[in-house]
């Protein structure tokens, strides 16, 4: 399964979702590059946390995915109309109002399948309860 499932985690160190390793591949993103290409490549799941969510859906635009999962993203995104995937499933904390908000608007522009969860009592942070959730959308899809 790791291997057909990449993620991609916001700002921050890749160590920080220590938690995550043995369930995705995570590749090493450099923030301060002007250019942030982390190698993807051919992937049937990619998910996206936060700013690692904008990358998601740049991969998605130039390469299909079966799946796209979209945790907390960041919020300020236009539209999502370009991107090539089959289904999105949008994650969002409970506590963020503005990112719920967010992904209403952007599901209307979709053409594929979409369902946004909302992941009780969580914030913009993967913990435990966060972790779970993203685990059972990507068994579910």
């Amino acid at each position: 399964m790791k291997n057909k499932i990449t993620f991609l985690y916001g700002l921050g160190d890749r160590k920080e979702y220590k938690s995550l390793f043995k369930y995705f591949n995570i590749p090493k993103i450099n923030w301060n590059k002007s250019a942030i290409t982390p190698p993807i490549g051919k992937v049937k799941i990619l998910i996206g946390f936060s700013m690692g969510a904008i990358l998601a859906c740049e991969h998605a635009i130039k390469h299909k995915v079966e799946t796209l999962v979209l945790c907390s993203m960041t919020t300020g995104v236009e539209t999502l109309a370009k991107v090539r995937a089959s289904g999105i499933i949008f994650l969002v904390g409970e506590k963020e109002k503005w990112v719920i908000k967010d992904m209403n608007r952007l599901g209307k522009d979709l053409k594929c399948d979409w369902r946004i969860i909302v992941i009780p009592k969580a914030d913009h942070k993967i913990d435990i309860l966060y972790r779970k959730a993203i685990l059972d959308a990507i068994e579910q899809k």
